[in-house]
């Protein structure tokens, strides 16, 4: 029918009456086949209209009328019709999606690269399979595995054995060898499956280190009459290949997350480095295997809590995706303490001490928002490039209610367990003391303090040894503080954390028990490098300076500073030396205060004599950042803003003000990393917790010319973003550089 042309009376009429049928031939018969589908539809005669659209060459309508119809074969052929251009396809794709053919709309989706589209409608199909394949094309694995698994659950025999294939080939492809073969065993039972199952079979046995069993597997997949490789290295050769590369978009996770190698794997999951694509910076994934039961739950709980806590000395949480199981976090290059203590690493007095207290830097954190860890131990210690530690893996921490007992049973690892953790006593912030305390004493003497089998009945009733008795070179000192913290009452050790840090803090680690000799305690004196002899178990006459090879760096009002060589540890340091009087009392009270803060971006104070006003400095690698160049992304700009708040957030929580901070005392290293240096920084005495704030923005808006103001700052990193007039201190300042990353990273 013409456009615009008059209605047939005689067909209207025959409609108007309710004789749709007869309206619809008459219109047919009057070359009206639009009209006549129409009519045809209006009294739900599918397949007539069918015909009638397509006579009238409207090829969408035709479609939706077939769908109606449930014309399978009708379907088909204007499916094919309309597929040959994309502008085609896509009008077939809405119609179809409308229609609820999501098994056909799924493939157009498909065919267009709409993989997502194509996803969902495979889904709503119930066609797992399909769907899976099309999430690890898009890398993202664990979507894929729990549609694996769904059809493990829901599918017949011949989707389940394929399913059992593709399960076993991604979690090969992953590095998950145990499960892999379990799954791939179980797909070589069946017929349908057998060969593809035998084939990846063969590589995931290699992998595990079994490969003779994985030769006998390729005799058997040749007994098949499958093609195979002559030998088992080319059979392996030839899988990797065939296997995605690392770089491609199968290792894409969450969209932005480049998966690189395995760093770790559990039970629950695993651990990979990955890129991130928006930021640019390296990260860690802990990836889980399913999402449902216990191990889901306690990484749910760990994703909210874990992202809840800020402190330089706790592991950072990027991201996180309670739904698709992932969580982001800091990658920190140092590894564990328990990969340390496994390729056997000792770690000296002063490092255990340093290790110590930026532990219970950590735990104070979290014990003052009202959580116990649970789970202290080695292996969720992790050290970054310069040897700090951060505590991690929250996935069993517990929010403390004093008036309630444990439940789940045991939580934690048994040989690190507090004695009211295996009784299901209440939990306290004790039990993490308890834990801490074997971890350094395996870190001191490297073994733990009971050795098992039963732990059990040796944490409940077995008095701990002494470090000393384990290894006497361990200094004596260590046997108190180790002893209270291995009591069995919680209530017998440190009644804080903080009793615990001062006991450090003034630990004397001069002493060391020995055999049979006890050595005499050097004295001290007033000599320059009273602070730095060798060895205070060596007679005065024979002590050597530690400190050697000075050279002049400058002085301030207070001071004068040198670069020295340190002898024991090889490493360079800058010594102060204050001048008498009560501004450098005042000054180095400052600094003593400054080196209670355990951050890796504040200057650590090595050693300190109150006696000689002298301070021993680590001299950290980097240039000023007033050399900087200026041409930093807002990515790196806002990184640097995030680590200079968490230096400055870690100096006031101990009460201490730097007041100093400008591009002069701030060092950054090649990797973008910032030390805020105390050596020659010289503050006015009413600096506050404010003025380092304002500092740190003024500093980081003048590496790119933008006005010394959180707004003019603001306005480069995230233009529009709202931000406070002021900053009280250092962690307002990091709240406010959070939320400023997130403005950029949604910022189009």
């Amino acid at each position: 029918m013409a456009i615009n042309a008059p209605p047939d009376l005689e067909i209207e009429a025959l409609a108007t009456a309710g004789r749709h049928a007869e309206a619809a031939a008459l219109a047919l018969e009057r070359g009206l086949p639009a009209r006549a589908a129409a009519l045809y539809e209006a009294i739900w005669e599918f397949g007539p209209a069918t015909k009638a659209a397509r006579q009238a060459g409207d090829r969408p309508l035709a479609l939706r009328l077939a769908a109606a119809a449930r014309d399978d074969a009708a379907i088909a052929e204007l499916t094919a019709e309309l597929g040959a251009t994309d502008d085609g396809t896509r009008t077939a794709l809405d119609v179809l999606a409308k229609a609820r053919r999501h098994a056909e709309a799924a493939a157009l989706a498909e065919r267009l690269g709409e993989v997502d589209r194509a996803i969902d409608h495979y889904e709503r199909a119930h066609r797992y399979l399909d769907a899976g394949r099309l999430h690890e094309t898009a890398g993202r694995d664990r979507e894929a595995g729990r549609l694996y698994e769904r059809v493990l659950d829901l599918g017949n025999g011949s989707e389940r054995a394929a399913a059992l294939v593709r399960l076993g080939r991604l979690l090969a492809r992953r590095g998950d060898y145990d499960a892999a073969t379990r799954f791939l065993q179980d797909a070589a039972k069946e017929p349908e499956t057998r060969v593809a199952a035998l084939g990846d079979l063969a590589y995931a046995l290699a992998a595990l280190g079994l490969r003779d069993a994985a030769r006998d597997v390729l005799a058997e997949l040749r007994r098949t009459g499958a093609d195979v490789a002559p030998d088992l290295d080319q059979h392996l050769r030839a899988w990797r290949e065939a296997a995605p590369a690392p770089s491609a978009v199968t290792n894409l996770v969450g969209g932005r997350y480049r998966l690189g190698r395995l760093l770790g794997a559990g039970g629950a999951g695993r651990v990979f480095y990955a890129d991130d694509e928006v930021t640019g910076r390296p990260v860690a994934i802990k990836m889980l295997h399913t999402r449902i039961g216990v191990a889901y739950e306690r990484f749910a709980r760990e994703a909210k809590i874990a992202s809840s806590l800020r402190h330089p000395a706790l592991v950072e949480v990027y991201d996180v995706s309670i739904e698709q199981g992932y969580l982001v976090m800091e990658y920190l290059a140092g590894g564990s303490l328990a990969q340390r203590l496994a390729a056997g690493d000792r770690l000296g007095g002063a490092q255990v001490r340093r290790l110590a207290l930026e532990l219970v830097a950590g735990l104070e954190a979290a014990h003052h928002r009202g959580i116990v860890h649970r789970d202290v131990k080695p292996a969720n210690v992790f050290f970054d490039q310069r040897g700090a530690a951060r505590l991690g893996d929250f996935g069993v921490a517990h929010l403390i209610d004093l008036g309630q007992t444990q439940t789940g049973g045991l939580i934690g690892t048994l040989a690190y367990m507090a004695p009211e953790q295996i009784t299901g006593a209440p939990i306290t912030i004790a039990a993490d003391l308890y834990a801490l305390g074997v971890t350094l004493f395996e870190a001191l003497t490297g073994r733990l303090p009971f050795l098992g089998p039963d732990f059990v009945a040796e944490h409940l009733g077995v008095a701990p040894p002494r470090p000393t008795e384990v290894a006497p070179e361990v200094a004596a000192a260590w046997d108190a503080v180790i002893g209270r913290l291995l009591r069995k009452a919680p209530s017998d050790r440190h009644a804080s954390l903080g009793e615990l840090r001062r006991e450090l803090e003034h630990l004397d680690l001069g002493t060391r028990a020995g055999p049979t000799v006890q050595l005499p305690r050097a004295r001290r004196t007033t000599a320059p490098h009273s602070i730095a002899a060798l060895a205070a178990d060596q007679p005065p006459a024979e002590r050597a300076p530690r400190y050697q090879f000075e050279t002049p760096l400058g002085e301030t009002a207070l001071s004068t500073l040198a670069r020295a060589v340190d002898t024991v540890l090889d490493r360079s340091v800058v010594i102060e030396r204050f001048a008498a009087g009560d501004p450098a009392e005042r000054a180095l009270t400052r600094v003593r205060a400054m080196a209670r803060a355990q951050t890796p971006f504040v200057q650590r104070a090595l050693a300190l004599d109150r006696v000689t006003r002298t301070v021993v400095f680590e001299a950290p690698a980097g240039a000023p950042a007033e050399r900087l160049p200026r041409a930093l992304a807002p990515a790196e700009l806002v990184r640097l803003l995030k680590r200079l708040a968490r230096a400055t957030a870690a100096l006031h929580e101990v009460g201490a003000v730097h007041g100093a901070i400008g591009a002069s005392h701030v060092v950054i290293d090649d990797a973008q990393i910032p030390t805020v240096m105390v050596a020659g920084s010289i503050a006015a005495d009413d600096a506050t917790p404010a003025d380092d704030a304002a500092a740190v923005v003024a500093l980081i808006a003048n590496l790119i010319g933008a006005p010394p103001t959180l707004a003019g700052l603001a306005a480069q990193i995230a233009p529009g973003a709202a931000v406070p007039a002021t900053l009280v201190d250092g962690a307002a300042l990091y709240a406010v550089a959070d939320a400023l990353e997130l403005a950029a990273l949604t910022t189009p």
